[in-house]
C-alpha cells in the first residue's frame, strides 16, 4: 500500500514537472514566431500594399502559380503576418493559432520553391515544425486568454 502511494506521488510530481516544462515550451514558441512575424510585417510595412504585390510579382513572375494567387497572397500576408503575431503573443485560441501559423508558413515555403529559394523554403518547413511543437505545447500553456 505503502509502495502504491509513493509511486502516485512519483507519477504526480513528474507529471506537474512535465507540464510546468511544456508551459515554458508553448512560450518559447509563441515568443519565436509570434517576432519571426512581427518582424517579417514591419520589414514589409514601408512598401506598402502595392509594392509588395511588386515584390511578390517580380519574384514570382516566371513561376508556374498563376498570377491572381501571387498578387492576392501578396495584398493579404502583411495583415496575415502582423494578425498571427498579435494572435500568438495574446494566447487566444492558440490551437487554432498554431494551425493556421503552420498552414501560412507552408504557402509561404511552397512560394518559395516556385521561386527558386529552396534555402528559404527549407528554412520556413523548420518554423512549421516549430509551430508543431508549440501546437503540442500549447495544452499546457496557461498564459492564455480564455476563449
Amino acid at each position: 500500500m505503502q509502495q502504491e502511494t509513493l509511486s502516485l506521488a512519483r507519477q504526480a510530481s513528474t507529471s506537474a514537472t512535465l507540464n510546468q516544462s511544456l508551459h515554458w515550451i508553448s512560450i518559447l514558441m509563441r515568443l519565436s514566431i509570434g517576432t519571426l512575424f512581427l518582424c517579417a510585417a514591419i520589414v514589409k510595412t514601408p512598401l506598402g500594399i502595392p509594392g509588395i504585390v511588386a515584390y511578390y510579382s517580380s519574384l514570382l513572375d516566371k513561376s508556374l502559380l498563376p498570377e491572381f494567387l501571387v498578387r492576392g497572397h501578396a495584398a493579404l500576408i502583411l495583415f496575415f503576418e502582423y494578425g498571427l503575431a498579435i494572435w500568438l503573443f495574446c494566447g487566444w485560441q492558440l490551437r487554432w493559432a498554431w494551425k493556421v501559423a503552420g498552414v501560412l508558413l507552408v504557402s509561404l515555403a511552397i512560394g518559395m520553391i516556385f521561386a527558386g529559394k529552396n534555402d528559404v523554403a527549407s528554412a520556413n518547413y523548420i518554423y512549421v515544425l516549430l509551430c508543431a511543437v508549440g501546437l503540442f505545447a500549447s495544452g499546457s500553456d496557461r498564459w492564455v486568454i480564455a476563449g
